[in-house]
C-alpha cells in the first residue's frame, strides 16, 4: 500500500501554522482540533518544519515561565523527514519507528499534499491484514470468488 492510498481515505487537509506566530497559538490550534502537530509554513506557503505535542512538552521544562511566547520558527524542528505520495507505508513505518517520530508531512513536486500520522500507518496495515486473512480463510475453506 502507498502513502497516497492513505491520502485517499482520510483526504488532504492538514492543519498548519506560519512560522512567525507563537507557541501559544499553536497551543490552542492543536487543542481545538485534537491533533498531535502542526506543519510549519513560511510566508510563501513552503513547508519548514513541524511542531508537534513532544517539542511543545520538551519547551515547558526548559523555558518553563515564557515557552507559550516563543516564537516557532525558532522552536520548531526545522529537519523534517517528508514522505511522498508514491513511498510505501512499510518503508514509511521504519522511517517512523526508527526516527521516534509520530507525524510524517507528504510532498509532492515541492508542494505539500497531506500529512500521515503513525495512527494512520497502523490503520492502513490493519486493513491489509485483515484483508489477507480472510483471503486465506477463504482460500483453505474452499471458497473461490
Amino acid at each position: 500500500m502507498k502513502v497516497s492510498e492513505i491520502l485517499k481515505s482520510k483526504g488532504p487537509h492538514v492543519y498548519s501554522i506560519g512560522e512567525d506566530r507563537i507557541v501559544r497559538v499553536a497551543i490552542d490550534m492543536m487543542h481545538r482540533n485534537h491533533i498531535g502537530s502542526l506543519v510549519i509554513l513560511n510566508i510563501s506557503g513552503e513547508l519548514t518544519g513541524i511542531i508537534t505535542e513532544r517539542d511543545i512538552l520538551e519547551l515547558c521544562v526548559k523555558y518553563p515561565d515564557n515557552f507559550q511566547s516563543l516564537i516557532i520558527k525558532n522552536v520548531m524542528s526545522k529537519q523534517t523527514i517528508i514522505a511522498e505520495p508514491n513511498d510505501d507505508i512499510d518503508y514509511i513505518e521504519m522511517v517512523m519507528t526508527s526516527e521516534f517520530i509520530r507525524h510524517v508531512p507528504v510532498v509532492e513536486n515541492h508542494k505539500l499534499v497531506g500529512l500521515v500520522s503513525i495512527g494512520d500507518v497502523v490503520k492502513a496495515q490493519s486493513k491489509i491484514i485483515q484483508y489477507e486473512n480472510k483471503y486465506l480463510r477463504d482460500y483453505i475453506n474452499g471458497v473461490r470468488g
